[in-house]
């Protein structure tokens, strides 16, 4: 039996107001779908890369160059899809598991090779064959056989417990405190060791919670300067009771931010006569941001959306207590009554060098070198001589009188 037309026609336009409704809320659903489930997903990897006490482990050295020829001043390697650090001008640490040594000047390019001047520092001969590694620490793992001066075991009483450091003697009653960063060791600081006890400072190179001979942080967590700015205290404190007057804060990358929220919260802020700082992170969720541009989406392969890494923190806050906002330093920059020299490169790919930018416009006297081409960290490898130039000046301002290296 035919159904009337009125009929017929009032059927179709229901379901044709169905239709909207029901793609709407499948819509939703995949939508939920997506920032939940993937927002869990970044979340569990954010803790894994960065906020696990774990994760703070110092990296160990992939060993993949070929080394194809060695002479008693030039190396040559075999250049691979990947250079990273190879074809770069500077200097640079080689590294192989029985030795370590330098590369620098590159001497000549061969078709799929490249020549560097080399000068070895330490272990067993380099041989053709070798499997090596590169990287920005350019000394070796003993400090007073890559610096060729005395550097003592030292301890100091913190927080948590005993804290171990490396300690350079000198005569100036200001000494130098170094913080090295995320995923590095105190080695990771000692570049500019250097320079800053050829001006008379007294260096000490401290360890914090979580690093692999200090305290574990009670929540097994990194809170990016939120708790390890006790850690800093003690060490200056420790500094204070040794005969010190006043220090000079040197904070790399997660250092950096460390250095940034004790000036914000201590007392003894006030002991510190100059900072000097390279690539510091001054906003976590920032350099957070800047890591998941470069990550890909599961099986899709598609960039991550910053909606989604905003969720995954959102998550990650509510999962491990992380107070995003807190870890913003720069909001407290214009306090910092110290003078500053700030390093950053401007191809860092680990912190955006836009916060160092707004860290020289905020604070009161920065003096910003910003190194074009640099990564992370690699300011002074880049051009070593300038770097430690600029620490020589601006240390020689801040003690008010003339230093020479």
């Amino acid at each position: 039996m035919n159904q009337p037309v009125g009929t017929t026609q009032a059927s179709q336009r229901r379901r044709r107001r169905r239709w909207p409704i029901a793609t709407v809320a499948s819509v939703t659903v995949l939508a939920a779908v997506f920032y939940l489930g993937g927002g869990w997903y970044f979340s569990d990897y954010l803790y894994q890369h960065a906020l696990s006490g774990a994760a703070k482990r110092a990296a160990k050295p992939t060993y993949d160059l070929t080394v194809t020829a060695v002479t008693p001043a030039t190396v040559t390697l075999r250049v691979p899809t990947d250079p990273g650090q190879l074809l770069t001008p500077g200097v640079w640490g080689i590294q192989w598991p029985t030795g370590y040594g330098q590369v620098t000047r590159i001497v000549a390019r061969g078709d799929n090779t490249v020549t560097r001047d080399f000068r070895q520092m330490t272990g067993a001969s380099l041989v053709a064959g070798t499997k090596v590694a590169l990287d920005n620490k350019a000394f070796p793992n003993n400090p007073s056989v890559g610096l060729g001066i005395p550097v003592h075991d030292v301890s100091y009483q913190g927080p948590l417990g005993s804290y171990p450091a490396w300690f350079v003697p000198g005569p100036r009653d200001t000494w130098a405190i170094l913080l090295h960063g995320n995923s590095m060791d105190r080695l990771d600081t000692i570049k500019t060791v250097p320079t800053l006890h050829r001006l008379g400072l007294p260096v000490m190179m401290i360890s914090y919670r979580n690093d692999a001979a200090a305290p574990r942080d009670p929540s097994g967590m990194l809170r990016y300067g939120q708790t390890e700015w006790r850690d800093l205290a003690a060490a200056v404190q420790y500094a204070l009771s040794q005969g010190a007057r006043s220090v000079v804060l040197v904070g790399y990358s997660m250092g950096g931010g460390i250095a940034a929220s004790f000036l914000e919260r201590s007392p003894l802020a006030a002991r510190v006569s100059g900072v000097i700082l390279d690539c510091p992170m001054m906003d976590f969720s920032r350099s957070v941001d800047l890591g998941a541009s470069k990550q890909r989406l599961p099986l899709v392969g598609l960039p991550l959306p910053q909606s989604l890494t905003d969720v995954a923190k959102w998550i990650a806050g509510r999962r491990y207590g992380v107070e995003w906002s807190s870890l913003d330093y720069l909001k407290g920059a214009a306090r910092i009554h110290a003078p500053i020299l700030l390093f950053q490169g401007t191809a860092d790919q680990t912190v955006p060098a836009a916060t160092s930018d707004e860290l020289a416009r905020i604070a009161r006297d920065v003096t910003y070198a910003r190194v074009r081409g640099a990564d992370h960290l690699d300011s002074w490898n880049l051009d070593p001589s300038r770097y430690d130039r600029a620490v020589q000046a601006f240390v020689g301002r801040v003690l008010g009188s003339s230093v020479a290296a």
